[in-house]
C-alpha cells in the first residue's frame, strides 16, 4: 500500500490535484481531511456511507487514530492520499512529516497574487470548490490590501520553507510539483511514477473557478499598481489569468 499526503498553500490547484489523482482506478485521494469546517472525502464517497468518524469532534479528539482508519479503509486501491493546507490539524501534520513511509507531494503555485485573490473571492462567495454544479458571480471583485497580501505571501513561504527543512533534516525525497504545470501530461507521468501507479491519464473534476484576469476581480486594481513598489509582487499583478 503506498501512502501519500498532499501539502499545500490554500487556493494552490489542490482541489484539482486531488481529483486528478483520484481519477486513477488505482487511486483513493480524499481532499481536506482534517479542515476545521468539515471532513471533506474523496468526491465518489462523498453521496455514500462511507465515514471515518461520526463527526469533527471524534475526529479532532482522537486526530491519530482518525488517521490510521483513514489508511485502513482503502476501498481496494493500492494508493491511498489526502491534502492538507496551512495551519490544519498539527498533530497529523507533524506525524506525516516525519513519517518516510508516507509520500510527500509539495504543490505551490508561481503566482502568489493569484492565490491570495482567489482566497479573497473564496472567502466572499463561499465557494471553495466547483465541480461543474456552482454557479458563480463572474462580476465579483474584492479589494487587496497590501500589507495583508504581503503577510499571506509570507505566511505561505514560511509554511513551504518548514516543511522544506523539516524534510531535507531527516532526509526525505518528495515531489515538488507547480499548479501551472498539472495539466501537462509530463508533470502526471512524474506524479504516476513517484506513486508507483501506472502510466494511466488523468482527468481534473474541479473547474476554474476564477476565469477573469486580475484587473477584472480587483476592485482597486489600478491602486495597487501604483502603490506597490515591490517588483515581483508587480510582476504578478499584471500576468492576466487568475
Amino acid at each position: 500500500m503506498n501512502r501519500f499526503v498532499i501539502l499545500a498553500a490554500p487556493r494552490s490547484g489542490s482541489n484539482m490535484l486531488c481529483s486528478m489523482l483520484d481519477s486513477h482506478p488505482d487511486i483513493l485521494c480524499h481532499h481536506e481531511l482534517f479542515n476545521p469546517g468539515g471532513i471533506f472525502y474523496a468526491l465518489p464517497l462523498r453521496d455514500s456511507p462511507f465515514q471515518l468518524a461520526r463527526n469533527m469532534q471524534e475526529r479532532d479528539q482522537q486526530p491519530l487514530q482518525f488517521l490510521s482508519k483513514a489508511w485502513q479503509q482503502h476501498a481496494g486501491k493500492s494508493c491511498i492520499g489526502f491534502k492538507m493546507t496551512y495551519q490544519q490539524n498539527l498533530t497529523v501534520f507533524n506525524s506525516v512529516l516525519a513519517n518516510p513511509e508516507i509520500k510527500k507531494i509539495i504543490l505551490r503555485r508561481k503566482n502568489t497574487v493569484k492565490s491570495y485573490v482567489s482566497k479573497l473571492i473564496a472567502e466572499k462567495s463561499g465557494i471553495w470548490e466547483d465541480y461543474g454544479e456552482a454557479s458563480h458571480d463572474k462580476s465579483l471583485q474584492v479589494e487587496v490590501d497590501l500589507q495583508l497580501l504581503r503577510q499571506d505571501i509570507a505566511a505561505n513561504q514560511d509554511y513551504y520553507a518548514h516543511i522544506d527543512q523539516r524534510l531535507e533534516q531527516t532526509q526525505q525525497q518528495c515531489l515538488h510539483l507547480e499548479y501551472e504545470q498539472l495539466a501537462d501530461d509530463a508533470c502526471q507521468r512524474e506524479i504516476l511514477a513517484y506513486l508507483n501507479c501506472e502510466d494511466l491519464p488523468l482527468h481534473a473534476r474541479s473547474r476554474k473557478q476564477n476565469p477573469n484576469n486580475l484587473e477584472q476581480r480587483v476592485k482597486n486594481y489600478r491602486q495597487i499598481l501604483e502603490q506597490c513598489e515591490d517588483e515581483e509582487i508587480l510582476a504578478q499583478l499584471t500576468d492576466q489569468q487568475v
